[in-house]
């Protein structure tokens, strides 16, 4: 009887040589070691996913092709068949030994479910050896064995799913047999592996990916290049937004490292407030259901110099160009800040040299004038200035000349922001800030909120320092601008905790000892004339407000019992006290003069209210 005319269940009784050489022509021995760094590489090269694939695929073909052999022989009913599988797996050396623990079939001789016990399977041992512990079932090399050998001799299609693995921890490998009907949704992630066209499918896949990415580097290739030919051709960060606008279609808009929108090109929501944002990396941030931006950094050096924002509305979300498109335009910002910043330093340098030499009358009316021009100043133009001092908050100033240059650098942006003409420069630690009038007229702004708006605007970049301003005139040429200086400096001496800004013609008379730039001397004077009147007067200042009236009515004793609502007589009996208390006769003009004078370096200083 030849080999195929056995029965199917005499087959394995012969020895293993034997029946290895009657069942294939050909048979090769793989190391299990082998096989094992095998696997390791795949898993390296193509993940484990794709790995697991690969092994039940091999493992199905290998099932397929003993059923078809088993299948060859003599059998009674498809039971042989089945009771084969096993002794397969054995013959192979994939396991020490099979347990059925359970099957069943329906009345059409249909598989509805086969429990099996795996002893000792090779690739749990492997895995406990090489990896220790798994978190989930390994033996994929026999999960497509089975599956392949049942689907094959049962004529139906079936799933196997290892349910308990010994690389795991449980004591033996178990697995579950059951047509792929059956299964329901819990083998959806499996299916997948036994599928012929899977590896095709994924390479289309990777092929299609491939290209989108290949499209999306073409486009920001495209993009970056334009950026790059508008940053050689000196255009600024508004140029930027604009072509971001139009080769994207999102709202674009770039912010300074405040916070604070410095251009911006597409339909931005008027009510924007940033939140604070110092990621070093791009983010993709919600903001509300109905709004999301994707900020990068705008990086000079290591300092971050801002942020460059692409904005979606609704459930929109960035792809991967758009990350990429937003990256290389902060790159090109960047650039372009340092260029304007170097810009704007060289010509602020000259500007304060300029302005510097005016203040220390160190040039000529025709060279001044020459410079001015060359400035973009107009010499006969109107102007006017404003100086600044600062208190800070806590009893030390580190790094004095780094923080004054940030302030001036932050001014400086205020300034540019509205298009005045100036020059912000410091001396003796004061800011001075020198303004073409007409330039200012057009914000359509009194001085006040102008100077309101920027005190606000320091405030919150500086918040621990309270700032001082003195304010000067207007006058008719630049080369009047030591004037302008001397009165803001005068105005600076008015200002206290009450008043921090004020104005030089406010000083009136006062602002001729203002310009004294000794504070003991202007103190020592009105100590010396109306000292005695202050020791001896109450809180409400009575007896002064009394003599300022008095004088400020040309010594008019009817005008200033009508102004104060007194008597004459009571009026005539304060003068008198007034007059004793600084022994002096308060009809003598000159004497009078001096007493006004002082009073009024009173009011102007905040220490009194009239």
């Amino acid at each position: 009887m030849s080999f195929k005319q056995k029965h199917i269940k005499n087959a394995f009784e012969l020895p293993k040589e034997t029946v290895l050489n009657q069942f294939y022509e050909r048979i090769i021995s793989i190391p299990i070691e082998a096989r094992t760094n095998l696997k390791n590489e795949l898993t390296t090269v193509i993940g484990d996913e794709r790995t697991r694939g690969v092994f039940i695929r091999y493992g199905w073909h290998c099932g397929v092709s003993d059923a078809e052999k088993a299948m060859s022989l003599q059998w009674d009913d498809e039971m042989d068949l089945v009771n084969a599988g096993p002794k397969f797996h054995r013959l192979h050396g994939y396991l020490d030994k099979v347990e059925i623990l359970e099957m069943s079939f329906d009345e059409n001789k249909k598989c509805n479910f086969i429990e099996v016990l795996w002893i000792n399977t090779f690739e749990a041992s492997q895995y406990l050896k090489a990896k220790g512990l798994s978190k989930e079932p390994v033996c994929h090399n026999l999960c497509g064995y089975a599956s392949g050998y049942l689907s094959k001799v049962l004529q139906q299609p079936i799933l196997v799913k290892e349910v308990e693995c010994r690389a795991m921890g449980h004591e033996q490998c178990k697995c579950i047999c059951m047509p792929i009907e059956k299964w329901g949704e819990e083998i959806t992630s499996d299916l997948s592996y036994y599928q012929a066209n899977s590896m095709i499918k994924e390479l289309d896949e990777i092929t299609a990916k491939l290209k989108i990415e290949r499209d999306h580097l073409s486009k920001a290739s495209d993009i970056h290049r334009q950026l790059i030919e508008e940053l050689l051709s000196n255009q600024g960060l508004q140029k930027v937004v604009d072509i971001l606008y139009e080769t994207t279609g999102l709202t674009v808009f770039i912010e300074d490292e405040y916070n604070q929108i410095i251009v911006k090109s597409g339909n931005l929501p008027d009510q924007l407030t940033l939140h604070t944002f110092r990621d070093s990396n791009t983010t993709f941030v919600r903001y509300s259901d109905k709004l999301s931006l994707l900020r990068t950094p705008i990086i000079n050096g290591e300092q971050m110099k801002g942020y460059c924002s692409f904005v979606y509305t609704g459930e929109s979300q960035p792809n991967e160009l758009d990350y990429m498109i937003i990256e290389k335009a902060a790159i090109t910002s960047s650039l372009i800040l340092m260029n304007e910043s170097i810009k704007i330093n060289t010509e602020q340098t000259i500007k304060r040299s300029f302005l510097n030499d005016i203040l220390e009358g160190r040039l000529a009316k025709e060279e001044m004038y020459k410079i001015a021009y060359y400035l973009d100043f107009n010499p006969s133009s109107t102007y006017w200035m404003i100086t600044l001092e600062r208190f800070v908050k806590e009893s030390k100033i580190e790094h004095e000349i780094a923080f004054n240059e940030e302030l001036i650098r932050h001014i400086h942006l205020f300034l540019k922001e509205r298009k005045i003409n100036s020059i912000v420069s410091q001396k003796l630690n004061k800011i001075i800030i020198l303004m073409e009038y007409p330039t200012f007229e057009s914000l359509h702004l009194s001085q006040s909120t102008f100077i309101d708006q920027l005190l606000k605007h320091c405030s919150r970049r500086f918040p621990k320092y309270k700032i001082s301003v003195g304010v000067s005139s207007v006058i008719q040429e630049i080369s009047q601008s030591a004037t302008l200086y001397k009165e803001t400096l005068a105005a600076l001496r008015a200002t206290n905790n009450r008043k921090n800004v004020y104005y030089f013609e406010e000083l009136g008379i006062a602002s001729v000892l203002f310009q004294i730039q000794d504070d003991v001397l202007i103190e020592r004077f009105v100590k010396q004339h109306i000292g005695r009147l202050l020791e001896v007067d109450d809180n409400e200042f009575e007896l002064i407000k009394t003599l300022f009236a008095y004088i400020d009515n040309g010594s008019s004793i009817n005008n200033t019992a009508k102004e104060l609502s007194m008597s004459i007589s009571g009026l005539r009996y304060r003068l008198a006290k007034i007059s004793e208390i600084l022994n002096h006769d308060l009809n003598d003009t000159q004497y009078a003069f001096t007493l006004y004078l002082a009073i009024n370096i009173l009011k102007a200083k905040g220490k009194i209210e009239i």
